[in-house]
């Protein structure tokens, strides 16, 4: 009996939560198309620029190490804290203090430095993410969340889109050799997006839910979901799998490929395009079929990414790569985010984010650092090129097999009644 009343409680919970769901507005898309303007220019572009400094396998391992972990391992605690406290104000905090750090990268050029500044970035950004996730909850609801979802990202990638667009076209008209001055424009293009986005967040409204405590036992009570802690689990090893190619792929698209400013921008908007046009769809798919076939068959198939940069030789193919990247990605990124809101209850969802943002930030730190080492050693006595194609066909194979692990995960979206 007691236990169909904790149904029946869930139930009504459930019921109230979907009568409350507000309306997206234009200042929410605003916040989502800046925020992604923001992040993929720096995504995209900061990485090649540490290869353009010459930073060695290790330091770069390192160095993306320690951005995936900063942006990921705190943001459990900012979860709680942004439900108890507010969303938005997280949120524009977030994204005024990383503008400054961005801005900073263009003044130093020392591994170190990079380092530090990557590293604050990343823990400024990190206050933004889960609350922005617990704001985007409030507008969704699991009969439709995947549709909803869809069409926001649609929205966020179609910006990204049109940042490395923006970039290549500026950067057509300037010299093709890259030098750390080619940076300025993504960067400062970057930095001004992330004001864009806290200026935009001031106007989206959020719901006021019941919090729960705040005591650190719960700030970690996702690890006690049962089926989510299988999810998380199973996650951790497949990031650490996805990392370990990471610090590898900058040096095929400016070593290898020699790819130049616009080239890379180009490159970068083919998967941004094809994931814009797509994601809706897969959201809609997510929605009939359930999330777990979805994130299951795209966590497969990112196996073909770095299999296919190992054979790389110009940047035509990189562009071909990752338009099959893009469907990959939007087929992923809407099920994988669907799938954590629909499993954390009700003033939870931050936390939730923040837990699995948690064990995504361990596994790739050391999935990233693992690689970067694992390229260092090979580097004493090979050439680039046979560093990087032995690095990237070892993590085609561990990208494949740790995907199997998603075959295990509870679906999380309900029946539908016939």
């Amino acid at each position: 009996m007691a236990e169909i009343g904790k149904i029946a409680e869930k139930k009504r919970e459930t019921n109230k939560d979907e009568a409350e769901i507000l309306e997206p507005s234009l200042s929410l898309y605003g916040t989502a198309a800046s925020t992604f303007f923001s992040d993929s220019l720096l995504w995209y572009f900061l990485f090649p620029y540490a290869a353009v400094l010459q930073i060695g396998f290790a330091e770069m391992g390192f160095i993306r190490s320690a951005r995936n972990l900063f942006t990921n391992v705190l943001q459990i605690g900012w979860g709680g804290l942004c439900e108890k406290f507010g969303k938005r104000v997280f949120v524009l905090a977030g994204y005024l203090l990383s503008s400054i750090t961005v801005v900073a990268l263009l003044r130093f050029n020392s591994p170190l430095q990079i380092l530090i500044l990557v590293i604050l970035q990343a823990i400024f950004w990190s206050l933004a993410i889960p609350a922005w996730n617990a704001i985007l909850g409030d507008y969704t609801k699991k009969s439709t969340r995947g549709k909803v979802m869809g069409r926001i990202m649609s929205v966020s990638r179609f910006s990204g889109v049109g940042a490395t667009l923006l970039v290549a076209l500026i950067a057509i008209w300037t010299p093709n050799e890259l030098s750390p001055s080619s940076f300025t424009t993504p960067f400062l293009l970057s930095a001004a997006a992330s004001i864009a986005a806290g200026v935009f967040v001031i106007f989206v409204r959020e719901r006021k839910v019941k919090t729960l405590s705040l005591r650190m036992m719960d700030i970690f009570s996702p690890m006690q979901d049962k089926s989510f802690r299988v999810f998380l689990m199973v996650g951790g090893f497949f990031w650490f799998a996805m990392a370990f190619a990471w610090p590898l792929f900058p040096y095929v698209t400016v070593d290898i490929v020699h790819a130049t400013l616009w080239q890379i921008a180009l490159i970068s908007s083919v998967s941004g395009l094809i994931v814009s046009f797509t994601q809706p769809k897969f959201g809609s798919l997510a929605d009939r079929i359930g999330r777990k076939p979805l994130i299951a068959a795209s966590a497969a198939s990112f196996f073909l990414f770095p299999l296919f940069y190992a054979f790389a030789k110009n940047w035509l193919h990189l562009a071909a790569i990752h338009a099959i990247l893009g469907l990959v990605m939007a087929s992923f990124g809407v099920s994988s985010t669907s799938y954590i809101l629909d499993s954390a209850p009700i003033g939870r969802r931050g936390t939730y984010t923040g837990a699995y943002s948690l064990v995504f930030g361990f596994a790739s730190f050391l999935g990233s650092f693992a690689g970067g080492a694992f390229a260092d050693y090979l580097s004493a006595a090979n050439g680039i090129e046979q560093v990087v194609f032995i690095g990237l066909t070892t993590s085609t194979i561990m990208r494949l097999i740790s995907s199997i692990g998603f075959m295990k995960i509870r679906e999380t979206l309900p029946k539908r009644e016939s």
